[in-house]
């Protein structure tokens, strides 16, 4: 029985050792390759301006390929006021958010170096709603 364990254990050190989960954001923010394609490190870069105490942040990205093969980088954003950051979930992109008022911006989420469905992003609390296509 304990050498079942052990093996248990060392199965589970592997599956747990850097580098192995997480690996493709990895590569992203270090500026090595995904998918073969040559990426830039995804520096912060600023997106929007929204007023004089909020602005709209680039922070880290993905390497992908369009369909006719050329590569991009598609990056997803933060809403910083003041000290507070909020982060957007799960909404990459390769254009700048549009200011829709004084409390949401819009944005198209990309996939694939297209933009696709149309959201708005409450700054708030940072929660893409889908608008349309």
């Amino acid at each position: 029985m304990r050498c079942g364990w052990t093996l248990l254990l060392a199965l589970l050190a592997v599956g747990c050792t850097p580098g192995r989960a997480g690996g493709s954001r990895k590569a992203v923010d270090s500026g090595e390759t995904r998918k073969g394609i040559a990426t830039p490190a995804a520096a912060p870069a600023l997106a929007l301006q929204v007023d004089d105490t909020t602005s709209v942040w680039f922070t880290s990205g993905r390497a992908d390929t369009g369909a006719a093969g050329a590569p991009c980088l598609e990056r997803v954003m933060e809403i910083r006021t003041g000290a507070r950051v909020i982060a957007i979930p799960l909404l990459y992109t390769g254009e700048s958010p549009a200011r829709v008022n004084d409390s949401t911006i819009q944005v198209h989420l990309w996939r694939h170096c297209a933009p696709g469905e149309l959201y708005r992003v409450r700054l708030g609390t940072g929660q893409p709603n889908r608008v349309g296509p």
